[in-house]
């Protein structure tokens, strides 16, 4: 994916920790500890993780400098923090023009106290600030929506046009550039996607999450742990069995194991990971691997069975759920898996990317009964939790 404009410029990132807004009930908010850690280090971290970025620059208040840099040391970030100014706009004009010693191509303005934005979202705005001269996400307002001129209602506004607007915001530097310097002093904004505007600069939307929300008052904050502690929970269970064939090449999970025999299947029969992909897309309402994967095409013939896992993660994560736990039982008569199970197990924890203690694999056997106790087969059992991710 091309991220820059040319090989030689850069992709800026500007965390906004400064300015007077950012105190609540006396307390500094990006630095206030939330969910363990302070408010602006969760953005952060999801700029870190991204790979996006070459250059991060933080911008922070005469009283929360010496702070946010200690942390910044504390958590090994690799960024920069610069003194921002009174108001959010001073901070993105001091921002802009500390960057401007760089070549940047593409800048992405995030306010460090909304914790919650969707990692994916940095993606999707890089990928469409290739076309666009600034990206924005939003999200439909709910309530009917009033005009109020002292106190008495002037006007019933069509909420169907109306949408709030988040962070991380995506703009072509140069013309961020441009347009501050033409018309930030004359006016007083909210956000920099407005300079564009008024500048006749075409601004896209994306979407947003409700969860993003900013916290400006102790009511956001406490709006913002209530709805963690109502996070969203799907189950997902699936089976699959396939026939013992001839064959040197027994793949479990992902993991090959010496023997004499082979799975048969269109793919490679990897049972345990289309165990595992099936419940994934079952727990998120997506129908089932044969949707996506149908054993009449061609295509997926002796096709590794990891293709199929990498597609339920990816849905997965668009509809931004997690793995909470993941619970298999392989049912087989042989070969014997108690010596290689943690083997399998380190497999799968690889392929997901998941923390091995959110994995439980077993295995039994139906003793000598059925295809399976014939030594003829090897069956899966699945059950999946997916937990609404927080990111």
């Amino acid at each position: 994916m091309n991220l820059n404009q040319n090989e030689n410029q850069l992709t800026g990132a500007i965390l906004l920790c400064a300015g007077r807004s950012s105190r609540m009930d006396g307390l500094d908010k990006p630095t206030l500890v939330y969910d363990d850690i302070p408010i602006f280090i969760k953005s952060l971290r999801k700029f870190e993780d991204s790979n996006l970025f070459t250059k991060i620059v933080i911008t922070a208040s005469k009283e929360n400098i010496s702070e946010i840099k200690n942390l910044i040391l504390h958590y090994k970030f690799s960024c920069e923090v610069i003194l921002g100014g009174e108001r959010r706009q001073d901070s993105v004009a001091i921002a802009i023009d500390y960057l401007s010693q760089f070549s940047v191509g593409k800048v992405v303005i995030h306010d460090s106290a909304r914790p919650h934005f969707i990692k994916s979202i940095l993606t999707k705005g890089m990928e469409l600030l290739d076309n666009n001269n600034g990206v924005i996400p939003i999200i439909p307002i709910q309530d009917t929506v009033k005009k109020v001129d002292s106190n008495e209602v002037v006007e019933t506004l069509d909420r169907n046009k109306l949408f709030r607007s988040q962070t991380p915001q995506f703009f072509k530097f140069n013309i961020l550039k441009k347009c501050i310097g033409d018309t930030s002093e004359r006016i007083n904004y909210t956000d920099e996607s407005e300079l564009l505007e008024i500048n006749g600069y075409q601004v896209v939307c994306i979407n947003g999450n409700v969860e993003n929300q900013k916290i400006t008052t102790q009511e956001d904050l406490k709006f913002l742990k209530n709805l963690e502690r109502s996070t969203s929970f799907k189950n997902g269970i699936s089976s699959d069995v396939h026939k013992l064939i001839e064959g040197d090449k027994l793949i479990l999970g992902g993991f090959e194991i010496p023997f004499e025999k082979c799975l048969e299947g269109h793919s490679d029969a990897d049972v345990v990971l289309h165990a595992i992909t099936d419940s994934i897309i079952g727990a998120l309402g997506q129908g089932d691997l044969g949707k996506y994967f149908p054993s009449t095409q061609d295509q997926w013939k002796n096709a590794s069975s990891e293709i199929f896992l990498f597609k339920a993660i990816e849905l997965m994560r668009e509809l931004n759920f997690e793995i909470f736990h993941l619970d298999i039982q392989i049912i087989i008569q042989r070969p014997k898996l108690s010596e290689i199970l943690i083997k399998i197990e380190q497999s799968l924890s690889n392929l997901l990317n998941l923390d091995i203690k959110k994995i439980n694999l077993k295995v039994t056997s139906t003793d000598k009964i059925g295809l399976i106790g014939s030594g003829d087969a090897i069956g899966t059992l699945c059950t999946v939790t997916l937990k609404e991710s927080n990111d």
